[in-house]
């Protein structure tokens, strides 16, 4: 899901890069010049939850958009709210949620599709009050994680995107699938779906999105309804807003 980074291996990773680049451009002339660091920060937010998160990737032998090994970190914090009946009495509980991870992977083009598959460690943490011996997910957790994400360009215009990932800490996996049209320049409207689960249960979600970006970056919101579907067709009935800032350097 979405740790820290020692100092020496981003100066060992801009040594390399710098080398790589300067001799490129000896053997080749001029070259585009792309950031082999990818940083990120977000919000999602719904009526229940709220959560901050970022993260930071680094391509230590090319640029973003190389074929090549991928080096991340993310973490996030945030709180969340739910009822249940507990001895016959219905009773709410709030909770505080953190999350942090180290992954490495690698990244692929394939034509007009790019690939990149990570593997690495992640710890969560759910802290619920007043205790719930019936909630299976609680207190720290340190497990696997994998995780896929895919881009496609589906001509000049068109693009859907797929990211995928399953943690064996408290089961925790999601999905997001959106495909987008450019309106104007590099402006994009469409529509994305998703889901959210651990061994607490799913939260699935569809909206529609907007989508900047511009040569080193991108901004994207989202908004739509969301809600345990899998237990209650009616259920995507709660609003959600995911706004997310991205830049290359």
């Amino acid at each position: 899901m979405r740790g820290s980074r020692s100092i020496g291996v981003g100066g060992a990773a801009a040594a390399a890069a710098a080398a790589l680049l300067s001799s490129n451009a000896a053997d080749a002339g001029p070259q585009p010049k792309y950031g082999w660091r990818e940083v990120w920060a977000g919000a999602d937010v719904s009526s229940h939850v709220w959560l901050l998160y970022s993260g930071a990737t680094v391509a230590p032998y090319g640029h973003v958009y190389s074929d090549g090994l991928r080096l991340r970190i993310a973490g996030g914090y945030g709180k969340y709210s739910y009822v249940g009946t507990r001895n016959g009495e219905l009773n709410a509980f709030h909770a505080d949620t953190a999350y942090g991870e180290a992954l490495v992977g690698y990244q692929m083009g394939f034509g007009p599709l790019t690939a990149k598959a990570f593997v690495g460690l992640i710890g969560i943490e759910h802290d619920v009050a007043p205790f719930d011996p019936d909630n299976p997910v609680r207190g720290q957790k340190l497990g696997p994680k994998i995780a896929t994400e895919l881009w496609l360009n589906m001509g000049p215009d068109a693009w859907s995107s797929l990211d995928l990932s399953w943690t064996s800490a408290f089961n925790t996996g999601a999905a997001r699938l959106r495909t987008g049209y450019r309106i104007y320049d590099d402006v994009s409207l469409g529509v994305e779906g998703g889901i959210n689960a651990n061994d607490q249960g799913e939260d699935a979600r569809i909206g529609l999105f907007t989508r900047y970006a511009w040569d080193g970056g991108e901004i994207s919101v989202a908004s739509g309804f969301s809600g345990r579907f899998l237990e209650d067709a009616q259920a995507l009935r709660d609003p959600y807003v995911t706004a997310n800032w991205l830049t290359q350097f």
